[in-house]
């Protein structure tokens, strides 16, 4: 398998076909998209269906622009659950897949109590909007509510893990909280019906759930809308935010004490154990505990996995390389396209380069899109047979699909309109990951992967500028000598699209609209 430009052009053109920038809808939500939904959701509900959210089910050719606090929790202990005796091992990654689905129960349930748009969970994060009351005159109440609902699902979340398996699962919880306009967009995959919601606040509060110390870190803005007390620095202001949490409490008499919030409406004590029972419960009588997940290995290539037949009893567990690709610059991008009112060819823009990169991974490559989170791919892919992994032949294909996938950005934004200050960052690692599907209330289950290496390639991609590509320490143990010179001491290698692998490598002759591109003399540390 190899990337072809006339096979890229061919996908790219069909691509723009069936999302038309002059046919994209793009709604506000306001309280007459409330309404309008409300009566749909309960006459569904009435017929029998599953009760849905706001905003669910968003076609591709669609869009809705959100004025929200965004919420983004990450389980700060996710990461020590998936290690016995400093070893990543099959036990560890049935104790951190159980420690997720027992959590994402809990988070779905606090997200029903308050109305809020559970949007997206990637491994130990989740992102929520509280979308109500509508429009700007109710950015305090929305800011109040965010509050009010990351104290009760951080509380939960704790609760939950301390009734659990002796306490196994327990985790502590930090939550960034951010507000303003976001779009919301298809999430990209027919089986996750949940939207996708792009823009400034959802980058920014997921800034603010970086870090190692439990917690409620609100932004300024929020701050402010809450009625609380802000911070006042001239510059540096979202490392003051990450450093100054807040406290919620009920009661008048911590009014005025440093780092505390009054809030009248704090969830009750009942509610919390309310929804730390409900999610035991149902964790138990799925009988998903950490044991429950069982593993097989799939028979490479990746990209006949089937998410709708994965479940906890039927996971993947085997050696592979994790691939994440990040649109740099998108969300500058996105909030240039809400100021100008250019929402339209933001779709169409996003739709087709997503498109693009995920058929290149599975078509070209042989690779698995496992999701899209916001502007990001995340990736699998494995060569070897049905008994075992080639690590190195393994980690040669995903150079070459990162390769691929930023030759398909380029021809990307030779076709697309307005996306050239745009780029891709790509991070690769190696290494054992599992692979399943978390059973959250049918259709509102999850695809889920996570490793050392998912969190390695996803941290690589984050450190790359929108031209550089990165390979991670096991990849590049297990990469030929040729890959370790073209990556260097750093791991990262700049402008490293097809053409320029093939330069770098002496790769086979690459198809290119029909012809033979010519192969240049294989080159060290970037001089011929």
């Amino acid at each position: 398998m190899a990337w072809s430009q006339e096979r890229s052009q061919e996908r790219i053109d069909r691509f723009l076909q069936t999302v038309p920038k002059n046919q994209v809808s793009v709604r506000t939500f306001d309280e007459g998209f409330i309404n309008e939904r409300r009566a749909v959701i309960n006459e569904r509900v009435r017929s029998g269906g599953p009760q849905e959210q706001f905003i669910s089910d968003i076609s591709r050719n669609a869009a809705v622009l959100v004025d929200g606090a965004h919420v983004y929790a990450q389980l700060l202990d996710f990461g020590p659950a998936m290690m016995e005796q400093d070893r990543e091992t099959e036990a560890g990654h049935r104790r951190a897949l159980g420690m997720l689905h027992l959590h994402y129960a809990a988070c779905d349930s606090v997200a029903d109590e308050f109305e809020a748009q559970r949007v997206d969970y990637h491994g130990p994060r989740m992102h929520a909007v509280i979308v109500s009351p509508s429009g700007s005159e109710n950015a305090d109440a929305r800011a109040r509510r965010a509050l009010e609902f990351a104290d009760a699902l951080k509380r939960a979340v704790e609760r939950t893990g301390d009734r659990v398996g002796g306490g196994q699962f327990r985790t502590r919880v930090r939550i960034g909280i951010d507000s303003g306009l976001a779009v919301a967009v298809n999430s990209g995959s027919r089986d996750e019906r949940e939207p996708l919601f792009l823009g400034n606040p959802a980058n920014y509060a997921a800034k603010l759930a970086e870090g190692a110390e439990e917690g409620l870190y609100p932004s300024n803005k929020v701050r402010i809308e809450a009625g609380i007390p802000q911070l006042h620095v001239a510059t540096h202001m979202l490392d003051a935010e990450r450093a100054n949490k807040v406290h919620v409490s009920p009661s008048s008499l911590e009014l005025g004490r440093p780092g505390y919030v009054v809030l009248a409406n704090r969830v009750s004590e009942e509610l919390v154990t309310r929804v730390a029972d409900a999610a035991t419960a149902r964790f138990q009588n799925e009988a998903t505990s950490s044991a429950s997940f069982t593993f097989h290995r799939h028979e490479p290539p990746l990209r006949t996995i089937v998410f709708a037949d994965l479940s906890p009893s039927r996971s993947i567990r085997m050696e592979l390389a994790s691939i994440f690709g990040d649109i740099d610059n998108f969300t500058a991008y996105v909030e240039d396209c809400i100021r100008d009112g250019r929402i339209s060819e933001m779709v169409t823009n996003l739709h087709v380069i997503r498109s693009e990169l995920a058929a290149t991974l599975k078509h070209d490559f042989g690779g698995r899109k496992v999701r899209f989170i916001g502007d990001c791919i995340h990736g699998l892919l494995a060569e070897g047979s049905r008994t075992e992994t080639d690590s190195s032949e393994t980690v040669r294909a995903a150079v070459n699909a990162a390769a691929g996938m930023r030759s398909s950005f380029e021809l990307c934004q030779e076709n697309l309109e307005n996306v050239e200050g745009l780029g891709i960052a790509i991070g690769v690692e190696f290494g054992a990951t599992p692979i399943s599907r978390m059973g959250i209330r049918g259709d509102r289950s999850v695809r889920c992967s996570v490793s050392k290496a998912v969190t390695a390639s996803e941290r690589l991609q984050s450190v790359c500028g929108g031209s550089e590509t990165a390979l991670g320490p096991r990849a590049l143990a297990h990469a030929s000598a040729g890959i370790r010179r073209l990556f260097g001491n750093d791991g990262k290698a700049a402008g490293l699209d097809v053409d320029a692998l093939a330069s770098h490598l002496g790769s086979p002759t690459i198809v290119k609209s029909g012809t033979s591109a010519a192969v240049a003399a294989p080159y060290l540390n970037g001089k011929q």
